[in-house]
């Protein structure tokens, strides 16, 4: 019972290990994109990625939100198309966060600069929901109420909106004003202005052709891609890893089944003659 218990022993180990390396050799191929999202988000990134043809994976992290990850020679790619699609959103502060309950009396003044930033985020939140827009930023002028006798200023508002290319949104710009003269109280429709910018999709740096379409033998009588070089290696490493592992687990227990056999095998005595009695 000792001697099984033994080698079972030996062969959780030699499996755990085993698994131990295959878990590193995989994790060593992926490299966390972003963290600390919400569900939302990293879903709507992880869809956005694998419609261009990029694997991807999406983990919890408990309190931390969710994290992607992609394989490290993807990473680059990753990140240019994430930024030209407007990923990761900026973190708006809502009226709510803005305008929460403090220790502290804010006076006037603070108050008033506090109600135009939160309500520029807010507008600002509501056009980032239109298809196609990347980035938007919406600018107010409230003027402080006249004295008695001044002249009353107009209100006015500028916003900024970058947008993904192929994307027309000029006839969408009245559409714009109105929904922003409608949700700041005293701003006229004319009064808003509106500015639309391509954004401009992120150049990466591609091998030449010859690079990227020919053929590298790696092996006596196997080709592959030469942008699939390093991962081909990656692989080759991890597999010749884990057989060297199996092996040198196998001749271990072999070692030990044969001393243990050994050490089991019954001594031969010599044969004492008989003598029989005259």
């Amino acid at each position: 019972m000792q001697l099984a218990e033994r080698r079972s022993r030996k062969v959780r180990g030699i499996l755990t290990a085993v698994t131990l390396l295959g878990a590193l050799l995989l994790a060593a191929c992926q490299q966390e994109l972003y963290s600390n999202l919400t569900e939302v988000e990293a879903n709507q990134m992880l869809a956005v990625l694998m419609a261009n043809g990029l694997s991807a994976d999406k983990t919890a992290k408990g309190k931390e939100g969710f994290t992607i990850t992609v394989e490290s020679r993807d990473m680059l790619r990753a990140i240019a198309v994430l930024n030209d699609t407007g990923y990761p959103k900026n973190t708006r502060d809502s009226m709510g966060k803005v305008f929460q309950k403090s220790g502290i009396v804010s006076s006037p003044f603070e108050e008033r600069v506090r109600y135009i930033y939160a309500l520029g985020e807010e507008v600002a939140q509501t056009l980032s929901s239109i298809d196609g827009v990347v980035t938007a930023r919406v600018h107010i002028v409230l003027p402080d109420t006249p004295q008695l006798g001044q002249p009353v200023k107009p209100s006015s508002a500028a916003v900024f909106i970058k947008h993904r290319p192929g994307v027309d949104l000029d006839f969408f710009v009245p559409q714009i004003r109105r929904l922003v003269s409608s949700s700041i109280e005293g701003l006229q429709y004319g009064a808003v202005t509106v500015v639309l910018a391509e954004a401009t999709p992120t150049k990466l740096e591609t091998p030449t052709e010859a690079g990227s379409s020919g053929n590298v033998e790696v092996l006596p009588g196997l080709a592959i891609k030469d942008a699939d070089r390093s991962r081909f290696w990656q692989i080759a490493m991890g597999v010749g890893a884990l057989i060297g592992l199996l092996i040198a687990g196998n001749l271990v227990l072999l070692f030990f089944y044969l001393r243990d056999r050994r050490g089991k095998r019954p001594t031969v005595t010599a044969a004492v003659p008989m003598v029989e009695p005259s």
